[in-house]
């Protein structure tokens, strides 16, 4: 299997279990526990405390596809973590997602491994936030470890999708409706929906820009480790959803 085939077959799957890990009540209240603040707080510093000790506008940039006042104020919502323990927290809360829903598939470790060979050398340039997950600490245990890995390509196809955005000047709140629903849009953080989504014609551009970038990525492995790969990941889903999932 080629890398194009590649990059454009496991970005569904891995974009998918990766949002229901996230939207996961689950997810929100472990996080509270290991101490992070409660509700969307806690998302947006657990998911951008790789980025370090940094100004909420670096976050909101980050975050390009959310309301910029929404991610301000969780980023500063009062936190007994610093920024880099509250990455960390994350990162355990995503592993243990992983053995929940991924306990007994006998390929999670032949998917870990594939996964990070792709983030480990995945092509320059790379954000700061993917950068910053590709490096966060990996568990032992094949089901966590294969769940973050999976985390940390997603990561990497949003680093990809948002430079292309960006490269043809589109705006978040259209881009979200275009891909997504009013529904996430407002979990966004937006509240006016009037814009519409956007043209047709710029998303398949944008898609078509992150498919040619996202490529170069999955050019580390060899076609028969592609095509492991993908199934790899269908089974994962598949695994996944017979544990059971939340209902996003």
């Amino acid at each position: 299997m080629d890398a194009r085939t590649t990059a454009q077959r496991v970005a569904g799957p891995i974009g998918d279990l990766g949002e229901k890990f996230m939207l996961d009540p689950v997810t929100f209240g472990r996080s509270a526990e290991a101490g992070l603040p409660n509700g969307v707080a806690s998302y947006v510093q657990g998911r951008m405390g790789v980025l370090g000790d940094v100004d909420g506008g670096v976050v909101a940039d980050a975050m390009y596809f959310f309301a910029d006042a929404v991610v301000a104020t969780a980023w500063d919502e009062p936190c007994g973590l610093s920024r880099t323990e509250a990455a960390a927290a994350y990162a355990d809360v995503c592993a243990q997602w992983g053995r929940d829903h991924l306990a007994d598939f006998d390929g999670a470790g032949r998917l870990a491994e594939l996964l990070e060979a792709v983030a480990d050398g995945a092509a320059e340039p790379l954000s700061p936030l993917y950068a910053g997950w590709r490096d966060v600490d990996r568990p032992d245990d094949g089901p966590g470890r294969a769940m973050l890995a999976l985390v940390v390509v997603r990561e990497l196809r949003g680093d990809r999708h948002l430079a292309a955005c960006r490269a043809v000047g589109a705006e978040p709140l259209p881009m979200v409706l275009a891909n997504t629903s009013e529904f996430m849009a407002t979990l966004h953080g937006f509240t006016d929906l009037s814009c519409g989504p956007a043209p047709a014609e710029q998303v398949e551009a944008i898609e078509a820009m992150t498919d040619e970038t996202n490529e170069a990525d999955f050019a580390v492995l060899a076609d028969h480790e592609r095509a492991e790969l993908v199934g790899l990941v269908d089974a994962a889903v598949a695994h996944a959803e017979a544990a059971g999932l939340n209902p996003f």
